[in-house]
């Protein structure tokens, strides 16, 4: 689900089109049909104020990533179960708005 007002199926993606969109985001990397990525943040508040945009924009989009956290840092990883684990335009999508979250603290 896209999100909770409209329900839009994904689309898988192929490799050229992943390593197209990954130009736009390029600190997200593709391990294992996985969309990953490692972020560092300067305290833990950062790192929590972070999670909770991830959270919330995860659950309007019915789309919810793998986080492993650890005080300041957090991986977020990205994959469509329902295209048995291949990364989907939703993916993408959310990696780039999450990145968006990333530039606005201050990283370490």
């Amino acid at each position: 689900m896209y999100n909770k007002l409209t329900k839009v199926a994904p689309i898988a993606l192929s490799a050229a089109e992943i390593n197209k969109k990954l130009a736009e985001i390029p600190s997200w990397l593709v391990v294992n049909n996985v969309l990953t990525r490692d972020i560092r943040f300067k305290d833990y508040e950062t790192t929590w104020a972070f999670l909770n945009q991830v959270a919330m924009r995860s659950h309007l989009w019915g789309h919810h990533p793998t986080i492993t956290t650890t005080y300041s840092q957090v991986k977020l990883e990205l994959t469509t179960h329902s295209l048995e684990n291949k990364v989907s335009d939703i993916d993408l999508k959310l990696a780039k708005r999450y990145e968006r979250y990333v530039n606005l603290y201050e990283k370490n």
